[in-house]
């Protein structure tokens, strides 16, 4: 409940219209965890698609793991808008990809940092893949401050933008509850700021390491 309204109002209305419910039974979650990948994985796929297509995924940490913000950074770094490495390199001038993002699929369990592109027409996969491989290994080998200052700062901007409406304060405060501290909401900030260069070097080597990847070159058959 977010707006012009006093805790005691949301409680009146809420015993009002719900009270009378009978609560059900609480869930206890209990998720297995996945084990740790010992050996990279590869797949191959065929289909009736436009264009050839890469993807390349890593396990990367949960949402309250501290090192989740340099991973989200990492993202910003490699895919984060038209100045980004992926898309200066890869898109622009050496043209191999049409697309190509770099995301992570963050959640309160540990997830997925994924690098997907589409093929320019015609681009051998292998050369493809050399060519992402080649940006990863420009990153573990070293960051300018002058370029994580600027992810950090879009960081900022976004999550000043994502909450200027009370409906999005609203569900970052409850989302940042069921993560466990709704304070979250004044400290997160702190956690990207934190993030040095050094870190972000070092997090890279972990996350992209070749037994922690997964590889589906996904084949057009036009």
């Amino acid at each position: 409940m977010a707006g012009n309204v006093t805790t005691i109002q949301v409680k009146e209305l809420a015993e009002k219209w719900f009270g009378s419910i009978p609560s059900g039974e609480k869930y206890v979650r209990n998720l297995p965890q996945e084990p740790k990948q010992a050996a990279a994985r590869t797949a191959e796929v065929k289909a009736n698609v436009p264009l050839d297509a890469l993807y390349k995924c890593w396990h990367i940490y949960s949402r309250t793991d501290d090192r989740y913000y340099v991973a989200d950074l990492i993202t910003e770094i490699m895919s984060g808008g038209g100045s980004s490495r992926l898309y200066q390199s890869l898109v622009k001038e050496k043209q191999l990809f049409s697309n190509i993002e770099c995301y992570h699929l963050g959640s309160t369990d540990a997830g997925l940092l994924t690098i997907e592109g589409k093929l320019v027409k015609g681009v051998n996969m292998k050369d493809a893949e050399t060519a992402v491989n080649e940006e990863i290994k420009k990153l573990q080998q070293g960051i300018d401050v002058r370029e994580l200052e600027k992810v950090k700062n879009k960081t900022e901007s976004m999550m000043a933008f994502e909450d200027m409406s009370v409906m999005n304060r609203a569900t970052s405060l409850a989302m940042y509850e069921l993560l466990g501290d709704a304070n979250l909401i004044n400290t997160e900030l702190q956690k990207y700021r934190a993030v040095t260069a050094e870190q972000l070097v070092a997090e890279s080597k972990i996350i992209f390491d070749d037994n922690n990847s997964n590889t589906l070159y996904y084949y057009s058959n036009n």
